[in-house]
């Protein structure tokens, strides 16, 4: 081979490999625009992470030694902002967590891409070489398993209506919504902690049954709250987040109101909700009603739950200290603060002993 042949050939290869980097920067500055970053900024929105503290504590509860391994708690984060992020697309929300929802920050097309990203990067996570191989495959058949439930309880929530349903068939059907859908993910994150401790199955069941039964209580407390932020920030004048009334969603606070009003007064109810779709006042005044009617009570049901389910798991798990950390982490959840509480009447407590579908 000539010297003038070989030179050409080294500055051939040189060209090549300067044009393949120059081509991987500016795919990676285009990925990050429109994926990386935006999920990101997403994910560290300020939110509660109470999933990723049950993975943590629930992990010293079963036994654990040192911290549980990070990359649990990611995972659980990612799969939640990522349902986060289509619930939005779904309900057509503009606002999560004070901010713009991420389909009207960057897009519908970008945004579901997105959210779909989020649930595989839940799954890679767990390909993280700290785990026992063991316990990786445990995991990732939780996980699986998981976003099947939530996505059928999603498929309810879509489509039942509380004006297009028998009433009576509300109760049971939010019931399984909140199991499928958040029951279901705090479940996982408590039977994480456990399987990453190594704990037995007995164990590794009552954790389960406790997240399962924590994720329900959260949800009332969601549920409840959406419409005391409801009345709260329409008095300041902010934008009000009122998807589950806007789509006439099944919700506790409904569930409630069936048992505890009377027939005229529960269809009085129902019936306003075609008329608050596009009227804000209407609808702050529908949330003060159903308020009226089932805040007290519903403060009880939570309280309840959690309380009864944290006797039952106490019975089982092996660090003490871990269950009273996690018993003040879920406070905000039995126990509202005096800020997001209304006054509303008092129900009698022997009113709300017996509410509970689930």
């Amino acid at each position: 081979m000539s010297i003038v042949h070989s030179f050409g050939t080294a500055n051939s290869i040189n060209h090549n490999a300067k044009r393949a980097k120059d081509r991987a920067r500016i795919c990676e500055a285009w990925q990050r625009a429109s994926l990386l970053d935006p999920a990101q900024q997403f994910l560290d929105r300020s939110g509660k992470q109470i999933r990723k503290c049950v993975v943590d504590l629930a992990y010293s509860m079963a036994g654990g030694l040192g911290d549980a391994p990070a990359c649990l708690g990611d995972s659980i984060e990612w799969l939640h902002a990522g349902s986060l992020v289509i619930d939005d697309i779904q309900d057509a929300s503009t606002m999560r967590r004070e901010l713009p929802a991420l389909h009207v920050e960057i897009g519908m097309p970008l945004a579901l891409n997105a959210g779909n990203w989020m649930y595989f990067q839940a799954l890679d996570k767990l390909f993280d070489k700290s785990l026992d191989r063991r316990v990786q495959l445990k995991l990732l058949q939780l996980l699986v398993a998981t976003g099947l439930r939530c996505h059928q309880g999603q498929s309810l929530d879509l489509a039942a209506r509380v004006d297009r349903i028998d009433s009576a068939t509300i109760g049971p059907l939010v019931s399984e919504i909140s199991r499928l859908k958040t029951g279901s993910l705090v479940a996982m994150a408590a039977t994480f902690g456990g399987v990453a401790a190594g704990a037995n199955r007995t164990l590794r069941n009552a954790l389960s049954k406790f997240g399962m039964n924590v994720g329900i209580a959260l949800q009332m407390r969601n549920d409840f709250q959406e419409l005391r932020s409801m009345i709260s920030d329409s008095s300041q004048g902010l934008a009000i987040r009122s998807d589950d009334l806007r789509n006439a969603r099944v919700t506790w606070p409904w569930a409630l109101a069936f048992q505890h009003c009377t027939r005229d007064e529960f269809a009085k109810l129902v019936h306003q909700l075609p008329e608050v779709k596009d009227d804000r006042m209407a609808m702050v005044a529908l949330a003060k009603q159903l308020l009226h009617h089932t805040g007290s009570v519903g403060d009880k049901v939570i309280r309840d739950r959690v309380e009864r389910h944290f006797r039952l798991v106490g019975e089982h798990v092996l660090d003490l200290s871990s269950m009273n950390l996690l018993r003040s982490v879920l406070e905000r959840i039995s126990n509202p603060s005096k800020k997001e509480a209304h006054k509303e009447p008092q129900k009698k407590p022997s009113e709300a002993a017996d509410v509970d579908f689930a």
